[in-house]
């Protein structure tokens, strides 16, 4: 019989060694581990919400969520620099501010937060989250000229930096009736010398395309959403397959699948939905239009909840600035329909659908009026006071206000200026635009061209 060698039970003493020595480093650096977790304070690891959407959007609520639970002490000390009007509070695993006011344009904010502690731990950390606000910004159109002239010179849509006083050409075409801005660039409907359109899209890159129509027929009031991530317009005409006959349809279309069919917009009573009068609402995936019976109905730009009425209100006239509430006329006075609840609220002395005075509603106690020479800014408690007038020898033919309510733009041409003769869309040669402070008149800046994007 041979002897058993040692060398194997050896080899086999050396391995548990190693075993229960790795075993051991492994439970130490879990230990260790464990207790880096415990002595770490809170940190943030996610935020919801678009803080630059709060320079034009009232209400806006910020949520930073951090990796553990927060105690209610961690509120002390937390605040906004520069200062800025927000309620905030500490709701289990985040910190919420919700702005109240808006913000300014082109500046740098931060929310701090000294001391977080863990509702588990008591471990502390600070926060510091920082994020710039975009610069003002309005978008024009530039025509070049009549709409039959005999050279090549394109139109543009043309975005001016109010703030940093820059501009950029977005996109340039023979003739352009009207555009959009979308998500990450804009649309145009162009029109060709034999009167055909199409859509042109040109994105941030700078990479041209055309989106489909529902057919060869007029396509006008486009308008896009950043927010629902869709474009839309009103389309008057046959079916490209013949199979029917649009009149004043509305179709939305999804400019991120420019192959993709528009869609027609379904009413309430499961047809295309006709109208003459539709807005996006801000910060929201929704839209509302004025039907054919003149009642108002909210729809899912997206198509995924049915569309619900919201009964006969009067004249859509568009969306209060810095809110998801719309502006109505009737006969009899002139509303806010808050969207969120249903409520609907007179603005005091504005003018009724009736009037033969152009208006439109900055606040729920402030609107303008305009003719030929001056815009004048009224409310309940003060005197009627001029906001602009129009430059000499020209007279004020477009007044809007932009998505924030702090701007206006007063578009004036020149006694006498020709009609440029595009068909749907004509305009007098030499439009410019003025934008003033909505508040004190003062002119922010004067730039060449008609349609600012806010008159969408």
């Amino acid at each position: 019989m041979t002897p058993t060698s040692p060398e194997p039970r050896r080899r086999s003493r050396r391995f548990t060694l190693v075993a229960a020595t790795v075993v051991l480093a492994l439970i130490g650096a879990s230990v260790a581990m464990a207790t880096a977790a415990l002595d770490r304070g809170p940190r943030v690891r996610a935020v919801t919400g678009d803080a630059a959407l709060a320079v034009s959007q009232r209400d806006l609520t910020l949520t930073l969520r951090t990796d553990q639970p927060l105690d209610d002490s961690s509120l002390e000390g937390l605040r906004i620099e520069p200062e800025a009007p927000a309620d905030m509070e500490i709701d289990g695993a985040a910190v919420r501010v919700r702005f109240t006011g808006l913000l300014a344009f082109d500046t740098a904010y931060r929310i701090v937060a000294p001391e977080l502690r863990s509702r588990a731990t008591g471990a502390r950390s600070t926060l510091d989250y920082a994020f710039t606000t975009p610069p003002a910004t309005v978008t024009v159109l530039e025509r070049a000229g009549l709409f039959d002239r005999a050279d090549d010179t394109p139109d543009r849509v043309v975005r001016h930096d109010l703030s940093r006083g820059t501009e950029t050409t977005l996109l340039a075409a023979p003739r352009i009736q009207e555009y959009a801005g979308t998500p990450d660039g804009v649309v145009a409907l162009v029109v060709d010398g034999d009167g055909s359109a199409r859509l042109q899209t040109v994105d941030g890159a700078g990479v041209e395309g055309t989106l489909p129509t529902p057919g060869r027929g007029d396509v006008r009031l486009l308008r896009a959403s950043a927010d629902a991530g869709r474009i839309g317009y009103v389309f008057t005409g046959p079916a490209a397959d013949g199979t029917a006959e649009y009149t004043n349809a509305l179709f939305i279309a999804d400019p991120g699948a420019p192959d993709a069919a528009p869609r027609a917009v379904i009413g309430i009573d499961g047809l295309p939905l006709r109208t003459d009068a539709w807005f996006f609402v801000p910060g929201t995936s929704y839209l509302v239009a004025e039907s054919a019976d003149r009642s108002l109905v909210l729809v899912d730009a997206t198509g995924v909840a049915p569309p619900r009425a919201l009964g006969q209100l009067g004249d859509l006239r568009g969306i209060l600035p810095g809110t998801t509430s719309v502006v109505v006329s009737s006969d009899a006075a002139t509303s806010v329909l808050d969207l969120t609840n249903g409520s609907v609220d007179v603005v005091p002395g504005a003018p009724a659908a009736t009037s033969t005075l152009q208006s439109l509603v900055l606040t729920p106690d402030a609107f303008l009026t305009w003719d030929a020479s001056a815009v004048t800014r009224s409310t309940p408690e003060d005197a009627a006071s001029v906001l602009a007038t129009a430059p000499g020898g020209e007279r004020l033919q477009e007044v809007c206000v932009s998505a924030s309510g702090r701007h206006v733009a007063a578009g004036s041409v020149p006694d006498g200026a020709s009609i440029d003769g595009y068909p749907a869309r004509a305009d007098r040669v030499g439009r410019s635009t003025r934008i003033v402070d909505a508040e004190s008149g003062a002119v922010v800046a004067e730039v060449r061209g008609t349609r600012p994007d806010w008159c969408a």
